[in-house]
């Protein structure tokens, strides 16, 4: 990472800096160099949005994403730049080795919903300084169901075989969250309720590399805790999968995990260094919990626990998160996280005996699939979602720099 131009101070709402240094070593000040640290490629195409104007710009990147960088007439040197490192492909990816290990893995798609929305997105609002960008444009607490949705669109696209392909739609809506990441980043940074100096760069790359935990480390470890574990092979084409998403995504090289000791390195140091939970973290998590998870808990359980959906949701998110975060984000205790930390064990041994025999994979798949699309329509239909991502979202209410408004 290039770090001579960056701020040698650290953001003063970490904590425990000092203990960081005495457990990582040399990676803390890698890391606290990330603070300061966006995305020099995709900043420099925003930078371009003024005299390109916004909308263009856009269709530039989409055209690109498309057809390849030289179909884009009158593309600026900096878009230019952007796909010549995108289309400089890695040489440590093998794309078809990820789709082969990873063709079985919606059979669990009920379950991965669950803990999309209680442990990956929960996760992420444990921290007041990394969930600020979606305070100031206020686009979870204003519209949770929206967020998740379109959250879930872009895992659906990237998960799917061939997710990954230059020109995919997986690809596409990576480059498109990568950008609209540079413009929520440039607009917070010009404006006078952005304190730099506490929480360093709007979306930096350290936080922004710790998407990765929450896609990948947390999710599978909350699936084996609630008994539907992937295969060795599996888990280990999932950190492969979003080692190359964190490529796409603009992260540094010298931060982006390679595999699961490197994605537990950098959730040990994030939760070491975390500043202190506020108000708003809080209401994030009510927010989701009340709008979208408690909901879709209860069309899961029959109708006579349907009232029991609330205390189901706080059981997981509290088996997930564990006591510490759960209590600073003021999710309440339950004995059901007691009863589902029990049965998991045993809905593991059932689910990996299953797994075992070779002939239930793909008809289980099927199943699966199948659910995927199901529940994407019918969340789209409840929640009035008909855009994949917040740039194509309808104008209206309060305005978002990925918009152009």
């Amino acid at each position: 990472m290039v770090t001579e131009q960056l701020p040698t101070a650290v953001p003063t709402s970490l904590r425990r800096v000092d203990e960081a240094h005495r457990r990582f070593g040399a990676f803390t000040d890698t890391y606290l160099a990330a603070m300061w640290a966006g995305d020099p490629l995709a900043d420099a195409f925003v930078a371009d949005f003024p005299d390109v104007g916004h909308g263009r710009a856009m269709r530039m990147l989409r055209q690109a994403c498309r057809e390849g960088i030289d179909a884009v007439a009158d593309a600026p040197a900096s878009l230019r730049a952007l796909f010549a490192a995108l289309d400089d492909v890695p040489a440590w990816l093998d794309a078809e080795r990820i789709y082969r290990d990873s063709q079985y893995t919606s059979r669990y798609s009920r379950a991965s919903g669950i803990v999309l929305g209680a442990a990956s997105l929960v996760s992420g609002y444990a921290n007041s300084a990394a969930s600020r960008p979606l305070e100031l444009t206020g686009r979870y607490v204003e519209n949770a169901g929206a967020r998740t949705i379109e959250v879930g669109s872009w895992l659906l696209a990237v998960n799917q075989p061939g997710g990954l392909d230059r020109f995919s739609d997986g690809f596409e809506l990576t480059l498109r969250v990568r950008v609209i990441h540079a413009l929520v980043r440039a607009d917070l940074a010009r404006r006078p309720d952005w304190d730099g100096a506490a929480w360093g760069v709007p979306i930096c790359q350290a936080y922004l590399a710790y998407t990765l935990v929450e896609f990948t480390l947390i999710p599978l470890r909350a699936m084996r805790r609630i008994g539907a574990p992937y295969l060795p092979h599996e888990e280990d084409a999932a950190y492969a999968r979003w080692r190359y998403l964190g490529h796409l995504l603009g992260i540094d090289e010298a931060l982006l995990p390679r595999d699961a000791a490197e994605q537990e390195r950098l959730e040990e140091i994030y939760l070491l260094t975390r500043p202190v939970v506020d108000d708003y973290c809080r209401a994030l998590v009510a927010s989701i919990n009340r709008d979208f998870l408690v909901p879709e808990i209860e069309g899961v359980l029959p109708r006579r626990l349907a009232r029991r959906a609330p205390q189901v949701v706080h059981a997981l998110e509290r088996l997930f998160l564990g006591d510490e975060i759960a209590d600073d984000l003021a999710i309440p205790h339950t004995r059901l996280t007691g009863v589902i930390a029990r049965t998991g064990p045993l809905l593991s041994a059932v689910n990996h005996r299953r797994d075992l025999r070779a002939t239930s994979l793909p008809r289980r798949t099927r199943r699966g699939k199948a659910y995927e699309v199901e529940q994407e329509q019918r969340l789209r239909r409840d929640w009035n979602v008909q855009h994949d991502l917040v740039d194509a979202s309808p104008s209206g209410g309060r305005p978002h720099p990925a918009r152009g408004d």
